[in-house]
């Protein structure tokens, strides 16, 4: 449709319209100048009314235009904000991710004493509040740490599950046991005695709860200092047996929510292996028995150096 702004009123008393004014001439009655008149009338009031028109239609076209410019400019708005938002989502959560150094204390210098570092695998244990054996904890250990520290296997990682959903990267060296680890029962005590003070002093930096690491304290201090140890010529080895198997007992029983009172000692399943490692040591051939090469020297040298009377009437502990 075009514009009727644009359109111009007819010569109506040309030529061109004299049939037309002399029908309505006739028709009417009225002259001819008052036929023209009226044609002029009747074409203006028609223009005025197309005119009309025509500016409504343009006011909604535009009205309606302005309203979806409108839509569309609150539509890329929030598609923005959106953006900008799922942006610093983003962002926030990279920075959580991030790596952060902690500051330090400019007063405070290095102590006097550094306590030995354990392999990773050990240190991943006990952040995990799992066992581990003393041995990586010990002198010989934390050396073979230190040693193994610089293989490949320290920069290369590997998966594993957190808090049973979430799976991260971690060093391969936290998944790899040594191939030196012994268990506590072939220890020396002398050496389970330094180790257990290391793991001790680890515990707590991964901060175990207080109330589990006092239980370990008690259990090793009444270990340390049980009667056997003076009254038995093989109590070390009874003491170290008894605290290989309760602390895995122990770890095992945590896990389940069934865990004792570790601190607490059982005389009688000390009894128990203290029988039970005598009559090792009463057998005739110790070579058939079982032994690992570390129990075999020990019950080996109890024997060459105990009067025969010593093994077959052995120190009770009642």
């Amino acid at each position: 449709m075009a514009d009727p702004n644009n359109e111009i009123c007819p010569d109506f008393a040309s030529a061109a319209y004299a049939e037309i004014r002399e029908d309505l001439i006739r028709a009417s009655g009225q002259t001819e100048a008052q036929v023209t008149n009226r044609m002029v009338v009747s074409w203006t009031q028609s223009h005025r009314q197309r005119v009309d028109d025509w500016n409504q239609e343009r006011e909604q076209e535009e009205h309606e235009a302005a309203e979806a410019a409108q839509a569309r400019a609150a539509q890329e708005e929030e598609v923005r904000e959106r953006q900008e938002a799922d942006a610093e989502k983003e962002r926030l959560e990279a920075e959580k991710k991030k790596p952060k150094m902690n500051g330090f204390n400019a007063t405070l210098t290095v102590g006097d004493f550094i306590t030995p570092r354990p392999a990773q695998y050990a240190i991943s244990k006990i952040n995990n509040f799992e066992y581990t054996e003393l041995w990586y904890f010990s002198p010989d250990g934390c050396k073979d740490a230190q040693r193994s520290s610089q293989s490949t296997a320290e920069d290369g990682y590997g998966l594993t599950q957190v808090d049973n959903a979430v799976l991260a990267l971690r060093p391969l060296s936290a998944f790899k046991a040594s191939k030196s680890a012994i268990p506590d029962h072939e220890l020396t005590f002398l050496t389970f005695l330094r180790a257990k003070n290391t793991f001790l002093t680890h515990i707590s930096k991964a901060k175990w709860p207080q109330a589990n690491i006092d239980a370990l304290s008690l259990f090793f201090w009444h270990l340390e200092n049980h009667p056997i140890r003076n009254n038995s010529d093989i109590g070390d080895l009874v003491v170290l047996h008894y605290a290989s198997r309760v602390r895995q007992d122990w770890h095992d029983r945590l896990k389940r929510d069934e865990a004792f009172n570790i601190g607490v000692l059982n005389e009688n399943l000390i009894r128990s292996i203290n029988d039970e490692l005598w009559d090792k040591v009463r057998s005739a051939k110790m070579s058939q028995v079982g032994f690992n090469q570390s129990e075999y020297r020990i019950y080996a040298n109890t024997i060459n150096t105990f009067p025969r009377s010593n093994a077959s009437n052995h120190t009770s502990l009642s």
